[in-house]
């Protein structure tokens, strides 16, 4: 199976960039202002759960509302048939 990450959305929200990408297991990554390192979690329909959580601002951020459902269920089919 393919272990790329393919970034599907880009979106700025309370001052901060954001970058959804996703593998073709299905786990999505959250790349926060630039960062290199992702924080993993996993895709629910308008949202991404973040098991580990995500800091942002001193505050802890659990759960990440997104409007990229189809993007996110897209791209992984394709990348499973690579």
């Amino acid at each position: 199976m393919n272990d790329e990450v393919k970034i599907v959305n880009e979106f700025d929200r309370n001052s901060h960039h954001f970058k959804i990408g996703v593998s073709a297991d299905g786990q999505v990554s959250i790349y926060l202002d630039n960062e290199t390192k992702a924080h993993h979690g996993y895709h629910f329909p308008g949202i991404i759960q973040v098991p580990k959580g995500l800091e942002i601002d001193g505050q802890m951020l659990l759960q990440l509302p997104i409007d990229c459902d189809a993007a996110i269920d897209q791209e992984i089919q394709e990348l499973k048939q690579k």
